[in-house]
């Protein structure tokens, strides 16, 4: 009788020792917060409206409206947090009737970093400010008067090459996002035309 009763007692004390243990795991898993996703794309596609200012000669200003079309594609930098490089192209269109009738055509290639800030963890909404520099190339400009028209690239007109910086802010909300930005070419008098930039985009990532 005494050998089954310390058989019974020894009984009990495991399984009071595995029920601690499972009950103890388990307390332990539930103070474990999970980790907030995002969604997060890597293409981007957007279009701009930007009023620019284009510094032609020494003494003349002239106001430009232009429509830009671009594509970027976002690399992750760090994994645990948003920090991003986004390097592009895009083709921009410009054009004035204010002191001289033009049209110009350009093509560029951005690289920005952005950090997306997430008021809410569980909605894929973010404040992302951005900012980097550009390479552009303008492959027409040329200038109307009447039927007749002249090339203001050239040995002694506009220079096609120049680089820029820019810098602005974006509000995402899932895959579409809204941005105001403003760029400038580096200071360079020795080479015309100098842009000044103030922009609008709309855009879908995907």
């Amino acid at each position: 009788m005494f050998v089954m009763f310390c058989l019974c007692l020894s009984a009990k004390a495991q399984f009071d020792d595995s029920y601690d243990v499972e009950e103890w795991t388990l307390d332990f898993e539930e103070e474990e917060a999970p980790k907030p996703q995002h969604k997060e794309y890597k293409n981007t596609l957007y279009l701009q409206y930007s009023p620019s200012r284009y510094q032609i000669n020494d003494n003349s200003r002239v106001k430009f409206n232009e429509f830009t079309l671009g594509y970027s594609r976002n690399i992750q930098v760090l994994e645990e947090k948003p920090f991003f490089v986004e390097a592009g192209a895009n083709m921009k269109f410009s054009w004035t009737q204010d002191e001289i009738d033009a049209r110009v055509l350009t093509f560029r290639i951005p690289i920005n970093v952005i950090y997306k800030i997430y008021p809410w963890k569980e909605k894929d909404y973010a404040i992302a400010p951005f900012a980097g520099a550009s390479v552009r190339a303008i492959a027409m400009a040329r200038e109307y008067s009447g039927e007749k028209s002249a090339n203001l690239m050239g040995n002694d007109g506009w220079d096609a090459f120049q680089v820029s910086w820019q810098a602005g802010i974006r509000f995402y909300l899932n895959r579409y996002f809204l941005g105001v930005s403003y760029s400038r070419d580096f200071h360079d008098t020795s080479k015309y035309p100098g842009i000044r930039e103030c922009g609008v985009h709309v855009g879908c990532c995907f």
